[in-house]
C-alpha cells in the first residue's frame, strides 16, 4: 500500500486539485483524474480508494466501472467516498441507491464537506483497505498452504491418512487410504475404522482399545497388520490422533499410518533366516561332532582324516544349497551327481534316473551323507573303482497308506567279490540301516550280492527340521573289512 494512491474524481473546477492538497496534508497521495474515463484507465492494483464527486459519475455509462469492481479478487473491496450534489431529491436517491448497490463498498458525503471530515473518512476506507491487502496475505498463505496440503495427501500414496467423527465413523478418506487399501472414499465413508482391522484383532477389542487409549492420552500407536478390499494384508507403522475443539471436546479422529508391509515382511524373512542360520550352524557342529565320534577308528590317522575329510565336504555341499533360503529343499538328481562328481565317476558305466523330485532339509542331509558312504565305498572297493563295474542308482514317488514314499535303490554289478566277504558295519551301514530308520522313520536295507553291493533306502516324504540326531546308541561288532 505504501506506493499506492487515492484516484480523485471532480471534474468541475477546483475541487479536485483541494481534494489532493487536503490528503496531502496527511500524508495520502492522490491523483487527480479529468473525466470518468481517465478514473477508469487508472483503476487498478496500486488504486487505494476514489473520491469522486457526484455529477463526474451521473449520467455516465457506469458498466466498465462496474465491471472492474465485480472482477476483483474475493479479498478486495475497492472503496468509494461520494461527494453528493444538489441533484433533484427524487432521482439523486433511486441513482444513488442503485451506485451504492452496484459498487458495494460507498461512503456519501454531501456537500459543502469539511476538510476534517474528507480526511477522516479517507483515513477509514484506507484502513478497511490495509485489511484487506492483510486478508490477501492471509487467503495467499492459507492457499498455499492448502495447495501444499493437497500435494501431499495426493502424492504421498505410502501413508494411509483417514478422518472420522467422535463415533469413529469414516468421514474422510484421503487418496493415500485408497492406495493402500484398495477401498474408495464412497465405499468407506460413514464406515466405522474398525472395519479395516483384521477380524482377530476385530475380536480381541483391538479397535475399541485403541480408541479409548486415544481419548484419554490424546494419541495411540496403530503398528499393526490390517486387511485390504482384495483379500490379502497390509502393515501400518502409525497412530491414532484424538481431535479436539476449543473447549477440550472431541471433535474427531485422525488415522494415519505409513505402509511397511515390505519392510515388515523383509524383517519377517530375516528374522526366520537369523534363526534357521542359528539352528543351521548348532547343527552341522552337532554332525560334525557326530562324524568325528562315530567315524571308523581302524587304519591310520591318515585315512581317518582323508574320511572324515570326504564326509564333512559332502555335507558342506548339502549346506551350501540348503542356505539359499529359510526351509528350501534340495534336488535329490543334484545330490546323487556331485556324489559321483566327486569321485570321478566314469558317466558311461553309470546310470541315474528318477523323476524330479526336492528332498526337505533334514532328508537332503541325511540322504546325502548315505549317498557319499556309498559313493566312496564304490570308488574304493566297489563299482566305480572295478574295470568293469556298473552302478545304478535310480529312485522313484512311491504311495504308502496315503502318504508319498521315497524309495531309492543303489545297484552295483560287476565286481569281484572273494569268497566269504562280509560287511563290517562302519559308519556308512550304521547310518543307513540305523539312522535312516531313527531320524527319516524309514527303512535302509544294504546287501552284498555275488557281483556288488544291493542298497535299498525308503521314507515318507514329508516336511522336517534340519536336525541330525546324535544319540541313536552305537552298534558294537566284529571289524571286517568293507567299512560303510
Amino acid at each position: 500500500m505504501d506506493s499506492g494512491a487515492v484516484l480523485v474524481l471532480a471534474p468541475i473546477g477546483r475541487d479536485g486539485p483541494a481534494a489532493v492538497e487536503i490528503l496531502s496534508r496527511i500524508g495520502i497521495s492522490g491523483i487527480v483524474c479529468a473525466d470518468y474515463g481517465t478514473l477508469v484507465e487508472r483503476l487498478g492494483p496500486q488504486c487505494l480508494a476514489v473520491i469522486a464527486a457526484e455529477e463526474g459519475l451521473y449520467g455516465r455509462d457506469l458498466g466498465d466501472l462496474i465491471r472492474w469492481t465485480k472482477d476483483q479478487p474475493v479479498w478486495s473491496d475497492l472503496p468509494f467516498i461520494i461527494l453528493t450534489s444538489h441533484l433533484p431529491h427524487q432521482r439523486a436517491t433511486a441513482w444513488r441507491a442503485e451506485l451504492v448497490s452496484s459498487l458495494g463498498n460507498v461512503t456519501l458525503l454531501e456537500r459543502p464537506v469539511e476538510s476534517i471530515t474528507l480526511t477522516s473518512s479517507t483515513r477509514a476506507a484506507l484502513r478497511a483497505r490495509q485489511r484487506q491487502y492483510e486478508l490477501r496475505g492471509l487467503l495467499s498463505e492459507l492457499e498455499h498452504g492448502n495447495e501444499r496440503f493437497r500435494l501431499i495427501v495426493e502424492n504421498a500414496r505410502d501413508y494411509a491418512i483417514i478422518l472420522s467423527d467422535p463415533d469413529d465413523l469414516i468421514v474422510d478418506w484421503l487418496p493415500g487410504a485408497a492406495a493402500v487399501f484398495g477401498w474408495s472414499a464412497d465405499e468407506m465413508l460413514g464406515k466405522p475404522t474398525s472395519s479395516i482391522f483384521t477380524p482377530e484383532d476385530q475380536a480381541q477389542g483391538v479397535p475399541e482399545q485403541e480408541l479409548g487409549r486415544a481419548r484419554s492420552e490424546g494419541v495411540a500407536p496403530n503398528v499393526r497388520w490390517h486387511k485390504t478390499k482384495d483379500g490379502g494384508r497390509v502393515f501400518l507403522d502409525g497412530q491414532t490422533v484424538a481431535l479436539r475443539n476449543d473447549d477440550g471436546t472431541i471433535r474427531g479422529f485422525m488415522k494415519i499410518g505409513k505402509d511397511i508391509t515390505d519392510r515388515r515382511r523383509n524383517e519377517e524373512r530375516q528374522a526366520v533366516l537369523t534363526a534357521e542360520l542359528q539352528h543351521r550352524v548348532r547343527n552341522v557342529l552337532a554332525m560334525v561332532a557326530s562324524l568325528v565320534k562315530r567315524g571308523d577308528a581302524t587304519g591310520s590317522t591318515q585315512e581317518f582324516r582323508e574320511r572324515l575329510s570326504g564326509r564333512i565336504a559332502a555335507l558342506a555341499r548339502t549346506q551350501t544349497l540348503l542356505t539359499r533360503g529359510a526351509l528350501e529343499g534340495v534336488e535329490l538328481d543334484g545330490i546323487v551327481r556331485d556324489e559321483l562328481l566327486a569321485q570321478a565317476a566314469d558317466a558311461a558305466r553309470v546310470s541315474v534316473n528318477g523323476p524330479s523330485l526336492i528332498l526337505m532339509p533334514k532328508a537332503a542331509e541325511v540322504l546325502t551323507l548315505a549317498i557319499h558312504e556309498l559313493t566312496t565305498n564304490a570308488a574304493k572297493y566297489g563299482a566305480i573303482g572295478a574295470p568293469l563295474g556298473k552302478l545304478i542308482v535310480r529312485w522313484r514317488r512311491q504311495p504308502r497308506q496315503g502318504q508319498d514314499w521315497l524309495e531309492l535303490t543303489w545297484q552295483e554289478s560287476g565286481v569281484e567279490i572273494p569268497p566269504g566277504s562280509q560287511k563290517r558295519k562302519g559308519f556308512g551301514t550304521e547310518l543307513i540301516t540305523r539312522r535312516v530308520p531313527f531320524e527319516l522313520k524309514g527303512v535302509g536295507e544294504m546287501q552284498l550280492t555275488e557281483t556288488g553291493l544291493l542298497c535299498r533306502i525308503s521314507f515318507p516324504l514329508q516336511p522336517s527340521e534340519s536336525v541330525l540326531q546324535t544319540d541313536v546308541p552305537a552298534e558294537s561288532g566284529k571289524e571286517n573289512r568293507r567299512s560303510w
